[in-house]
């Protein structure tokens, strides 16, 4: 199966800047894959990573044209962001946040995106929730302190944006990353290398117009993919999860892995398992064909300036949750098949088999909570 083809819904139909981009993605895939069990030892990526993302113009994926980015729509970003967790599930899985917390920024005014990407373009923003801060009024902005855990790509983020609260008013907060402090508390069983540790505020200033409430906010930038982007792509680390895992099983399946019992003597021969592989390829592709239906609504309402209507956003999300299921569907069905030495510590399946599992519990993905919505719309929207 060829990478072109399986992303080929994705990028079929890109500007030549942004299939550039994915290419780019997909030539790091070796580098991030060399270093995915050092990310999972160490809990955070490894320079090199960061580097090579970088040299290929893969941190600037939000970041506005006027200031040097790519300004890329979703379905750009979510081929590019499933090219890297192919090779490392947690690069992919920083990426998509280091995107989601770029378009966040979008939200702020005009001085602040200038402030933040002016004099760098690479400038990245993690986000991380702490049950809503408290914001202290003082002359000319706010004074916090807290803690938010869960904040992936903290790391290597240059901003980070919190959630607060000012009296009854909620809002988010646009915080250097240089003035919070980073607590290890980010002790996983999947998902290591994402370095989600908790951000620590001791009494920093952040400026008025660095805080946005939410009863003040008059709207979006309109040359920007719209918010809603944010769910168009975070399908895309557990999409590279899929393809990573499908690439080992098979590559180790007809390497002539031996079977134990049976009429068989290699794996490979074995109908039940020749069916298996097809059913996982099927699902993945099923995943990556209901991915590209959600990313390409929100690139045509960005062109549009359009907002997307509750009844596709609540599919756009519904699309996500079932995608990932696909996925995981996919991935038990090839470790059914790989054998019991796909989960010895040496072997990089297992480690994808805990990335997987990890990150199948991010809300994002727990459609039983969103079909509830999706329901509701289903059958009162006429």
């Amino acid at each position: 199966m060829e990478i072109t083809d399986r992303l080929d819904p994705f990028v079929a139909d890109l500007p030549a800047e942004e299939a550039e981009l994915v290419a780019a993605a997909s030539a790091l895939v070796p580098i991030l894959s060399a270093n995915a069990d050092t990310a999972d030892r160490t809990g955070t990526l490894p320079g090199e990573d960061l580097t090579a993302m970088h040299k290929a113009g893969l941190l600037r994926l939000a970041t506005p044209r006027i200031y040097g980015g790519a300004q890329a729509g979703a379905s750009a970003v979510t081929a590019i962001a499933a090219e890297l967790a192919r090779g490392c599930s947690s690069a992919g899985w920083v990426l998509t946040v280091f995107y989601s917390g770029g378009l966040a920024v979008w939200m702020f005014p005009d001085e602040v995106r200038r402030r933040v990407w002016a004099g760098d373009p690479d400038a990245t923003v993690c986000g991380a929730s702490g049950g809503a801060v408290p914001a202290r009024p003082v002359d000319g902005g706010y004074v916090l302190s807290g803690r938010w855990g869960w904040a992936s790509g903290a790391h290597h983020a240059s901003w980070a944006i919190l959630d607060v609260t000012a009296g009854d008013d909620r809002g988010f907060a646009l915080v250097p990353v240089a003035e919070l402090s980073i607590e290890n508390t980010w002790h996983m069983t999947g998902m290591r290398g994402t370095g989600s540790d908790t951000l620590v505020a001791d009494d920093v200033f952040v400026p008025q117009d660095q805080v946005l409430l939410m009863s003040r906010h008059a709207g979006f930038a309109t040359d920007l993919p719209r918010p809603q982007g944010l769910m168009g792509t975070l399908s895309a680390p557990v999409l590279g999860m899929g393809m990573a895992l499908y690439d080992h099983i098979v590559a180790t399946l007809t390497a002539g892995r031996p079977l134990k019992s049976g009429p068989y003597a290699r794996a490979v021969d074995a109908p039940g398992v020749r069916s298996n592989v097809a059913d996982a390829a099927m699902l993945i592709d099923s995943a990556i064909l209901q991915s590209a239906r959600s990313a390409r609504l929100v690139d045509r309402a960005a062109r549009a300036g359009e907002k997307l209507s509750p009844l596709v956003d609540a599919r756009i999300r519904m699309d996500n949750g079932f995608a990932a299921r696909q996925i995981r569907r996919a991935a038990d069905k090839l470790l059914d098949v790989g054998g019991a030495s796909r989960f010895a510590e040496s072997d990089p399946a297992q480690r994808i088999w805990r990335d997987l599992g990890t990150a199948m519990r991010h809300p994002a993905y727990i459609t039983e909570i969103d079909g509830e919505k999706y329901a509701d719309l289903l059958l009162t929207v006429g």
